[in-house]
């Protein structure tokens, strides 16, 4: 399974609830004006994402998105959110600031409404060795500030959401599991390539020594590298 494949299927994996991630390539029709501007937003937004604070990131959303947070829907943002900060942005990220991808509207469209239009897609792109990883948030600006604006799950997606609850559990079970009984030498190996920032190529040494899919071998190795930052 090559990188791009892994990709997909992460995407696909995590789509019903990563409503701020759920991306394609294209090319980037940049401003320099909104560029700038949105440099004190993207500062205190990475801020809040490295920290894991909540509230801080929910400050950072415009007042519509955070209606959309209430109480009976916090089960779903607490999935989001946990999966979506797993890993930290570092400190040598970048970022661009572009005119927003109506394709990439229309793929959100089917599972969240946005509350208002989003008139800018924020691109933090980051690497760490092999590893890439990229930070999509979706902006308003609100008397001359950028703030996030975060689509609304439909009640569909809640639906879907929660009835898949029990089965996610057992996944989630089975790849923990999984996990806790690799053995040594593999073990070690693994935790090295992780280190390393070599997440794709302990996918793959995973996926041979086990003879797992490349699926169940993403999500492994994925729960491998929560345990070892604990």
């Amino acid at each position: 399974m090559t990188d791009d494949d892994m990709k997909l299927v992460k995407s696909w994996s995590l789509c019903l609830i990563l409503v701020s991630l759920c991306t394609t390539s294209y090319a980037r029709a940049q401003s320099r004006a909104p560029q700038a501007n949105a440099k004190a937003f993207v500062t205190e937004y990475v801020a809040a994402f490295d920290a894991k604070d909540a509230a801080g990131l929910q400050a950072l959303y415009d007042s519509k998105s955070r209606a959309c947070i209430a109480a009976e829907d916090r089960d779903y943002y607490d999935v989001a959110l946990a999966v979506t900060w797993r890993d930290r942005i570092p400190a040598n990220y970048t970022f661009t600031v572009s005119a927003v991808d109506e394709n990439n509207l229309k793929a959100i469209e089917t599972f969240g409404r946005f509350p208002l239009k989003p008139t800018r897609e924020l691109h933090i792109d980051y690497q760490q060795g092999d590893d890439l990883g990229t930070v999509v948030v979706y902006l308003v600006q609100e008397n001359g500030r950028w703030l996030a604006d975060q689509p609304c799950p439909t009640e569909q997606t809640l639906k879907q959401f929660r009835d898949d609850a029990p089965a996610r559990k057992e996944r989630e079970a089975r790849y923990k599991s999984l996990a806790g009984a690799i053995r040594e030498p593999l073990r070690s190996q693994l935790i090295a390539l992780l280190r390393d920032h070599e997440t794709g190529e302990a996918i793959e040494h995973y996926k041979e020594a086990s003879s797992q899919d490349g699926q169940t071998a993403m999500f492994v190795i994925d729960e491998l590298a929560l345990e070892t930052r604990r």
